[in-house]
This record gives structure tokens, sequence and C-alpha cells, in this order.
């Protein structure tokens, strides 16, 4: 069994090892609603967000305080890539490991939704807590290549940045910009062999007009942030295109060294 038949019956294997009812990444119980502990921890949860009370725990509390004590490692110092001068902001939910590492493995290997609307929630608060307000252009999730689409059957980054549009009231365009040539994996390369792996690898899709290319402000969303390479290279393309206003990035953790993707 090989491509998206063998990545289809892993994501049925998973989806059966992890039920619904359980913690989103380990599959471990989640607080309930009995008046002790369990319940006091899933209103800590709540707490933690937003767009609480509607919002219901999703991850157990042990997965969601070691997420919590890796805190925010947004910012762009620290970004090593040459080409990250073209983004002007970035913000991550916490340092790749742990229980962040196993949350973006499982998200790339199957599209789950609760597990990419938690996410989601974790960055649109790390943008709350940045006092960024929610006037966003658009979402930009980094393109796949159409192999890497076919072989994977889904690109994560395009799961995580619809749900993260829908929070922000923002459009997510997976339109925008296209992968134009395959890559390779990006772990294990220098700085300067990310550089050179990822240009020209985007383009915008002709035809496509930018929404409020002058004044518009674009969030690029991925899964893993390392040197910056690749949210740079998709920032590089849409400011050469003519978006005159700002571009960020959103991720979902960022590695360093031997962790990074």
């Amino acid at each position: 069994m090989r491509g998206p038949g063998l990545a289809r019956f892993g994501r049925a294997l998973v989806d059966l090892l992890l039920p619904e009812s359980g913690c989103v990444i380990c599959g471990g119980p989640l607080p309930v609603a009995d008046g002790g502990a369990s319940a006091a921890a899933g209103s800590t949860q709540r707490a933690a967000f937003a767009d609480a009370p509607s919002w219901e725990p999703e991850v157990c509390p042990a997965c969601l305080h070691d997420i919590f004590a890796r805190g925010e490692t947004g910012g762009l110092d620290g970004l090593t890539s040459p080409t990250a001068r073209y983004l002007d902001g970035v913000v991550t939910a916490g340092a790749y490991g742990g229980v962040l590492e196993k949350a973006v493995l499982r998200l790339k290997n199957t599209p789950d939704r609760r597990l990419a609307r938690f996410l989601a929630r974790l960055l649109s608060e790390r943008l709350r807590e940045g006092c960024l307000p929610g006037d966003w252009t658009a979402v930009v999730p980094v393109p796949l290549h159409r192999d890497r689409l076919r072989e994977r059957g889904f690109n994560q980054a395009a799961v995580l940045g619809r749900e993260l549009a829908g929070l922000l009231g923002t459009p997510a365009r997976e339109d925008l910009c296209a992968r134009v040539r395959p890559t390779p994996i990006q772990s294990g390369l220098s700085r300067q062999d990310r550089v050179r792996n990822l240009s020209g690898a985007f383009r915008l899709v002709r035809g496509l007009a930018l929404p409020d290319a002058g004044e518009g402000r674009f969030l690029v969303v991925d899964d893993v942030l390392t040197t910056g390479a690749t949210a740079a290279e998709l920032a590089r393309t849409l400011k050469a295109g003519g978006v005159a206003g700002q571009v960020w990035c959103a991720a979902v953790a960022r590695a360093t060294g031997r962790d990074a993707k």
C-alpha cells in the first residue's frame, strides 16, 4: 500500500486510537462537569481563551499545561534566514517539542479538524495577547507542491489556516499562491541551503487580484517555523506581487537545531 491509500489508512488508524471524545492530542480523558477537580481544570482551560464560554475542552489538563509551560516563542529575533527581513512579525504557540511536537506530527498525518481548531485558538490568543487586532486582509496557508499534495492527500497548513481564518473573521486564501516546484525536505539543511532550496518556489496565481494590496495585512500560516526561510519566501512573493502592507507568520511551533522540520 502506497501513496494516498497508505495515508488514508494511517488517518483511519489514528482516529480509531484517538477517539473523538478524548484529548485531541494524547487521547486521554477530558475534564467533565462533575463539580470536582476535573471541572475546575475545564474552567481553567475555558478561561484561557477569549471565545469562552462557548468553547468546550478539547485537550486534557496535562497536555495543556505542557503547552503553556513552553511559553510564547514569537518575534523576529532569532530567525537566521537572511530572507526573514520580508516578514513583519511572527507568532507561534510555543517551542517545538513535547505536546506541541506531537500535535504537529499528528496534524501532518491526519486532517483532524478538532486538533486544527484547538491549535487555531492557541494562535488567535497569541495574536490577541500581542495586541494585534483582527483586521487581517487574508490568511495565506503555505502551499504544498501538487506532487506532495497528491501523496499526502491534504495540506496541513491549509487545514489549520481555515480554522484560524474563521476565528479571525477573515478569508483563507489558498488560491493566491502556488508552489511551482517541489523542494527537498528542509530538515538538516543549513540556513543558506534553505534559502537556495526555496528561492523561487512560490508564485502568485495568474489572473487573481490581491485584495487590499496597498494597505492590507496578510497572515502566512504554517505548522513549524525554523529559520523563517519558508514563510519569508512566501512573504517575498506576496510583496513582489504588489503587497505594500505587512506580511506576518503564524506557526504552531518554533523549532531550532535538530528539531527543525
